[in-house]
């Protein structure tokens, strides 16, 4: 039933797109009734009356108004539809002189951009699957798109959490697979980011995040411990305060944090839910369990 929902809530925001963009969509045959068989059809056919070889401004910015709106719709599907798409748009998007060089540049904007509100690893890993093979004869450009590749697919929504030590400020040591919570929030920061110091307030004031079925493991990923060390703050108690050691998060790459703060909820068994998510859809899910 919730699966349905979604699908169908997935459909209305097609008729949002029809009526506030020009964007020319494909028409869902009538025959096709099933609402995950619409979406697949519709993602897969997404492009098929664009213009891909149209270089006027107009034309190009109702691509790139069309291409967020296929990220969102993407969030919809499954693995299988997902990589089904996303390799038929690439098919689409760089079979000619210019797509190659603009369309990668716009996807990595959108997916790979810490600041992006569309960045989504799970649907960059299809994405990436994708270009690598369009790159085979540019050792240097395949390499780096391996690299982000692998960084994507680590702590997934779904996959169990990469474990790590960390040691907390009164000189504690443990390990985030042993904190016993029904949520652990996986809060990475750093002392000299300025967005860590705007949303730190915000954050330890919210009551979604000073509940007792929810650990708030505030970790400071990097090895630069003296600054840490100076940047005190008042947690709430269910809050833990702490640093990784000789920050080996960030050296062995065990979380990949382009930007902080990040966060990442994961359940009682450590499984991931929220990925690299805002705060806002943290505490929305929170409130909603």
């Amino acid at each position: 039933m919730k699966r349905l929902l979604t699908l169908i809530t997935a459909l209305t925001f097609v008729i949002n797109i029809k009526a506030q963009t020009d964007f020319p969509l494909p028409q869902i045959p009538e025959t096709i009734t099933q609402p995950e068989a619409r979406l697949s059809y519709l993602l897969n056919h997404f492009w098929d009356n664009y213009q891909f070889t149209d270089t006027t401004q107009v034309n190009i910015d109702l691509g790139e108004q069309g291409f967020a709106d296929f990220l969102h719709l993407l969030g919809y599907g499954n693995d299988e539809i997902i990589d089904k798409a996303t390799g038929s748009f690439l098919d689409q998007a760089f079979s000619f002189r210019w797509g190659k060089t603009h369309y990668t540049q716009m996807i990595n904007h959108y997916l790979d951009n810490p600041n992006s509100p569309l960045r989504n690893d799970g649907i960059y890993v299809h994405f990436l699957h994708h270009i690598r093979p369009y790159y085979a004869n540019d050792v240097a450009e395949r390499e780096r798109y391996t690299f982000k590749l692998v960084q994507a697919k680590k702590n997934l929504p779904g996959q169990k959490a990469n474990d790590f030590a960390y040691t907390e400020r009164n000189g504690k040591q443990g390990r985030m697979s042993d904190i016993q919570a029904r949520f652990t929030l996986l809060f990475f920061l750093d002392p000299d980011c300025e967005n860590c110091k705007q949303i730190m307030p915000i954050a330890t004031a919210n009551d979604q995040l000073k509940r007792q079925d929810v650990t708030v493991l505030a970790i400071y990923a990097d090895e630069d411990f003296d600054a840490w060390k100076k940047d005190v703050h008042h947690f709430p108690s269910n809050w833990i305060d702490a640093y990784s050691p000789n920050g080996e998060i960030m050296k062995k790459l065990i979380y990949y944090v382009p930007a902080t703060p990040s966060f990442y909820l994961l359940d009682s068994s450590k499984r991931v839910i929220l990925k690299d998510a805002p705060l806002e859809t943290v505490v929305g899910f929170l409130q909603q369990n």
